[in-house]
């Protein structure tokens, strides 16, 4: 009799540790697990991200949040004073931004050939998704 308490103890540990303890006190739990579920869902808006150093030039990005996922992210500055830097991002910075919106993530593969514009783009996103809470 007694390892059988010490193991409906112990499983009622763990279940309210996983987030199922609802099950064994009612729903009174579950009512209030719902609600810290709901609220976590990301306020939308638009949310900026940090400049950062990228060797020939800055990113700054703005990530756009709707509906709890991230929508677009718009550039506010990249490379681009010369015309080689202007063709690279051109064609590097559409790939990352649709590659960071269909992975809802900042962690995107870099482009190889904008390496540092890669890089300082994943950071500038990442601290704008952080303030979203992506």
């Amino acid at each position: 009799m007694r390892n059988r308490t010490r193991t409906r103890l112990a499983a009622a540990a763990i279940a309210s540790t996983i987030g199922i303890g609802a099950l064994l006190t009612g729903t009174r739990g579950f009512a209030a697990g719902a609600a810290r579920v709901a609220s976590a869902r990301p306020a939308d808006g638009t949310y900026d991200g940090r400049r950062e150093y990228a060797y020939y030039g800055y990113v700054k990005v703005q990530a756009v949040v709707r509906n709890g996922k991230l929508t677009d992210v718009r550039l506010y500055e990249y490379p681009n004073d010369n015309g080689r830097s202007h063709y690279i991002n051109s064609v590097a910075l559409p790939s990352l931004i649709q590659e960071a919106v269909d992975a809802q993530s900042w962690k995107v593969d870099l482009i190889s050939g904008a390496t540092f514009t890669s890089e300082a783009f994943t950071k500038s996103l990442q601290a704008a998704l952080k303030q979203a809470g992506l």
